[in-house]
């Protein structure tokens, strides 16, 4: 799948009103795929909101509702029976794919395709080139929602280029591709990827490993215990709450982890990173190149500390002193050391820190950044 015409915002077709005189059809549809099904089914969708479910029966279960909003009733009726559902149902390697055939859907309608007949946008889709008009006197609307339910520990791959994708309750190993629209898991277990182009990640709730990737859309985790990967392009990460590990990698996008226990670890080209009410850590490290550094928490579990910022501050506060000796270095910025109990020896722009008996390894290192430290 080709995405030509870069995508910027989220659909808004249910919200928009349609023209006077528009005719509407629905088709509704449904499959019930073999057992075998849960080895690996990968599903491609144009246009429209999928929904992925826990389901009860063995094999994959696919229900899809297709509506058409066109001038006529007749052409209504006659696009939305024309829609070409292609399934393969051989076990791993299984699939399903939502394909409009460029014979009968030349151009469809969707809210940020061109405007004019001189602004031209389309997407390559299953082999197809279908235009996108902005337009809908131009073009139908066209939506192929679907509802998958697979059982647990089911391997699905679900892809959908203009819409949403919301997982809920889902257990095994699950892949959401999305090109704008939000991609959500609320309650999910087992080993998931969510990638988006331009849209949202939001995940509540996960627990085993999550990896959240978005070109410049934000990623939101919330109370999950997991190994979570998130990577943005400009987008910010957020996390609230959870345990497990926290790898954390931006271009330009700020970090902010708030109440996570577990070692945590940032990356970022000129963002920020905040992290408050942190505990169990066991490693932290974090990199900016010109972004400021500020972690609060219960910093004691620490036998690993690496900071380094191009331009940025650093400040640490911990309610208990780790067994740690850290080394700090600044190009031009000060540093101010609250740790009682620990010895302090400064030479030049090189400052040492050893508490308790010193067996964590620490290192601290800005270009004109301060640093300042509060271990209690």
């Amino acid at each position: 799948m080709t995405t030509i015409f870069r995508v910027t915002a989220a659909l808004v077709l249910l919200a928009a009103s349609l023209p006077a005189g528009a005719a509407s059809a629905t088709v509704t549809r449904a499959w019930q795929y073999k057992p075998e099904s849960v080895n690996g089914l990968a599903v491609r969708n144009l246009i429209g909101d999928i929904r992925v479910e826990r389901g009860a029966t063995p094999g994959v279960h696919i229900t899809t509702t297709t509506t058409v909003e066109t001038g006529s009733q007749a052409e209504a009726d006659r696009l939305a029976g024309l829609i070409d559902f292609r399934t393969s149902d051989v076990g791993a390697g299984s699939r399903f794919d939502v394909r409009l055939p460029k014979g009968h859907f030349p151009k469809i309608y969707w809210a940020d395709g061109a405007s004019s007949w001189w602004n031209i946008s389309f997407v390559e889709h299953l082999g197809d080139r279908i235009r996108l008009s902005g337009d809908k006197r131009d073009a139908p609307v066209v939506r192929v929602n679907l509802l998958i339910r697979a059982p647990a520990g089911a391997k699905l791959d679900v892809s959908n280029v203009f819409g949403e994708i919301a997982a809920n309750g889902y257990s095994g190993k699950l892949k959401l591709d999305g090109g704008s629209g939000l991609l959500s898991s609320t309650g999910g277990e087992g080993d998931f990827t969510l990638d988006n182009g331009s849209g949202q990640v939001i995940v509540t709730g996960h627990r085993g490993r999550l990896v959240a990737d978005t070109g410049s859309g934000s990623v939101k985790i919330t109370d999950c215990e997991c190994e979570l990967l998130a990577d943005t392009g400009s987008g910010s990460v957020d996390v609230r709450g959870g345990k497990g590990s926290v790898s954390a990698d931006t271009g330009s996008g700020d970090v902010e982890v708030d109440g996570f226990s577990g070692s945590f670890m940032a990356d970022t080209g000129s963002g920020s990173v905040q992290a408050r009410n942190l505990s169990n850590v066991t490693s932290l490290v974090v990199d900016t190149g010109s972004g400021s550094v500020k972690i609060e928490g219960d910093l004691s579990a620490a036998s690993r500390l690496r900071i380094d910022t191009g331009s940025g501050s650093v400040s640490l506060r911990s309610a208990t002193q780790p067994s740690m000796e850290i080394r700090i270095d600044t190009g031009s910025g000060g540093v101010d050391v609250v740790a009682p109990g620990a010895t302090v020896q400064e030479r030049g722009d090189v400052w040492t820190v050893r508490m308790k008996e010193g067996a964590g390894r620490g290192d601290i290192d800005t270009g004109s950044g301060s640093v300042d430290i509060d271990f209690r």
